[in-house]
């Protein structure tokens, strides 16, 4: 056996051993992923991995001055999986504002929409009874139960059509809507065939508004009809802009797509030139994209549109737009093509340093003051008035476009598998362009002062169940700041390279917390439970104190005691008589083997002041016990 062949073969049985002896908790219905070999224990997919997945082919028509939609689809659904299907789950998320939909918000009944009508249904040429009295097609809150006369073998495909339409909600757009004076942005606006994967089967789960969404990957050939005037920006490609565009407004388009500076599209003086659309009564807008989670669409008649590009892949030279849509005044929106561009290169070359898998990337003001949603290559954002708000916000929603569309996460469940990587990212992107606004404090202090509390629900729980009023701790501060101390006791490189190592994996599949983790210990070569499992799954709070500490006339004993269950770096400031500081910096993996007390020896004969634990960027739960006075 070579020395070279030795040190391969160590390497892959250290890495099976630490995978297989990792002492997180394995939910039952997960164990049987694992024994069908659809998941491998050191985080890889495996061997079986399989996932169903569709094609789409959508035709629809906006109606905005009655803010109404009604469409047809040809849905080809392809049961990858080893089971018999005898049931199609279909999603209906704009549902979610009928009366008697079952919401995790109250919205007032003047609010309420009728449900979505379905004019038919039909699985391979059979009809189905739509009524509402229905046997065959039986609705819940915001799902829709086809029960198949003929079942859906393994590997084996089914053509769905179906027809619908529905009002589009303009007092209470949840995620999407009509934002009045002409602007819509419709998500999730389609008939959606729900997930069947190997954890649960159908994902039956109800959207009720506080939790997100989860989707197969899928190809995507829309159709949308419009008024004359209207402009369109969607997921996926335009494939007929030459038609549907002013012959002006299309030229600059296309050089937007190849231009590093901002290219004005379109500004208020286009409009008052005319049509910036083709001169016909309804013009159609053609849209095509493959291995896609969610097609979505944006329409208004009178915004401002600006693009940019960015070089996303040196190798190949591929290029992303970034371009922005927004109304005339819209606060910082005459520079965010510069910042979606400056968003992606980072997200493409620093961090997580994989190049952005889409051709564009759309930022679409709504007009309202704050908040945002993402899509596939499109996100919803409010209109923050402070530059470091609308700055973290469209580096925020833009960075979705990896977690959890690349990767395919189940937001339903895992909130902060796409929320914590959203809310850790942006930190040095919001730093350069407002040097003066500290974000990562912010982060550091939102989940210090929730942290511990008794609503406080440890990331695991499944997000669906989580109604608290910390429920954005879990999702969004405690996985952030649990990436940040990760990377910290990692180092970025080799934190990076287990993160892309991961993203490789599970890029266009569905990834769950155990393949994350997993990943993580194959790539360093280390059971993090330590780490994973206070961080994760328990309840608790990081709380490092000064216990004790006692100077001689050469040594300073400093006694740190951890009384809180998170694990987090170890960083101690001391101040001196005569002004000078002097810090010290230790990794969390002191904390390791399960013991609270660390002990540090330091040789200075200057009289010590004061001993400090922690600072701005280390949560912790407690304050008070932090300093030491001699």
């Amino acid at each position: 056996m070579t020395k070279q062949f030795l040190i391969i073969f160590i390497t892959v049985i250290s890495s099976q051993i630490f995978s297989q002896n990792s002492k997180l908790y394995i939910p039952l219905n997960i164990q049987k992923a694992y024994n069908a070999n659809t998941r491998s224990h050191n985080g890889e997919p495996g061997s079986a991995y399989w996932q169903n997945k569709s094609d789409y082919e959508i035709s629809a028509e906006i109606l905005p001055d009655s803010s109404y939609l009604l469409g047809d689809a040809t849905i080809t659904y392809y049961n990858n999986s080893p089971d018999t299907l005898d049931i199609i789950v279909i999603r209906l998320y704009q549902d979610i504002t009928k009366k008697g939909a079952s919401r995790d918000l109250f919205i007032q009944p003047k609010v309420f929409t009728d449900e979505t009508k379905i004019n038919y249904i039909t699985v391979n040429k059979n009809s189905f009874d739509v009524s509402p009295l229905s046997q065959e097609v039986i609705r819940s809150s915001t799902n829709l139960f086809v029960k198949l006369s003929e079942s859906i073998l393994p590997n084996s495909k089914v053509e769905i059509k179906i027809g619908w339409e529905f009002e589009i909600q303009k007092s209470f757009p949840i995620r999407m809507g009509n934002y009045k004076n002409g602007k819509f942005y419709l998500a999730y606006w389609y008939p959606e065939i729900a997930v069947y994967d190997d954890i649960d089967g159908w994902d039956k789960i109800e959207y009720k508004g506080n939790v997100e969404f989860y989707n197969d990957f899928s190809n995507f050939e829309v159709s949308l009809k419009a008024p004359k005037g209207n402009v369109i920006w969607a997921t996926g490609e335009l494939q007929n802009a030459k038609e549907v565009l002013r012959k002006d407004i299309y030229e600059k388009y296309e050089k937007a797509k190849q231009s590093d500076e901002t290219i004005r599209i379109i500004i208020q003086q286009d409009y008052e030139k005319g049509l910036v659309t083709a001169d016909k009564e309804f013009n159609t807008w053609k849209f095509s994209v493959k291995n896609i989670t969610a097609f979505a669409f944006a329409i208004s008649k009178n915004s401002n549109w600006d693009g940019a590009s960015v070089v996303v892949d040196k190798t190949t030279g591929r290029r992303t737009l970034t371009d922005a849509v927004y109304h005339e005044g819209a606060a910082h929106y005459d520079s965010t093509a510069q910042y979606a561009r400056e968003s992606i290169k980072y997200l493409s070359y620093e961090l997580p340093g994989y190049p952005y898998p889409y051709s564009h990337a759309t930022t679409f003001s709504n007009g309202k003051v704050s908040g945002g949603m993402e899509s596939p290559m499109m996100v919803n954002n409010g209109t923050p008035i402070k530059k470091s708000s609308h700055v973290g916000l469209v580096f925020h929603e833009l960075s979705h476009n990896y977690f959890p569309f690349m990767m395919g996460t189940n937001e339903r469940k895992y909130a902060w598998m796409d929320e914590g990587w959203a809310a850790f990212l942006p930190s040095e992107i919001v730093s350069r362009n407002v040097p003066s606004y500290d974000y990562w404090e912010r982060r550091v202090y939102y989940y210090s002062i929730a942290a511990g509390k008794e609503s406080e629900i440890p990331p695991i729980v499944p997000s669906y169940s989580n109604k608290s009023k910390y429920s954005r701790t879990a999702f969004y501060n405690r996985p952030a700041n649990a990436y940040s101390e990760l990377e910290q006791l990692l180092g970025r490189k080799l934190f990076k390279k287990a993160l892309l190592e991961y993203m490789d994996r599970w890029n266009g599949k569905h990834p769950i917390p155990h393949d994350f983790f997993l990943t993580f210990n194959d790539v360093i070569g280390e059971d993090l439970s330590w780490f994973w499992k206070p961080w994760f799954y328990e309840f608790g709070y990081p709380d490092l104190s000064i216990s004790n500490a006692t100077q001689t006339e050469k040594n300073i004993l400093i006694e740190i005691k951890k009384l809180g269950n998170i694990p987090t770096r170890i960083f101690v400031t001391l101040e001196f008589e005569d002004g000078t500081k002097r810090i010290i910096e230790k990794s969390a993996r002191n904390w390791k083997n399960g013991n609270d007390i660390f002990k540090l020896k330091l040789e200075d004969s200057k009289i010590i002041k004061s001993v400090k634990v922690g600072n701005k960027y280390i949560p912790d739960a407690v304050k008070e016990n932090n300093v030491f006075k001699f």
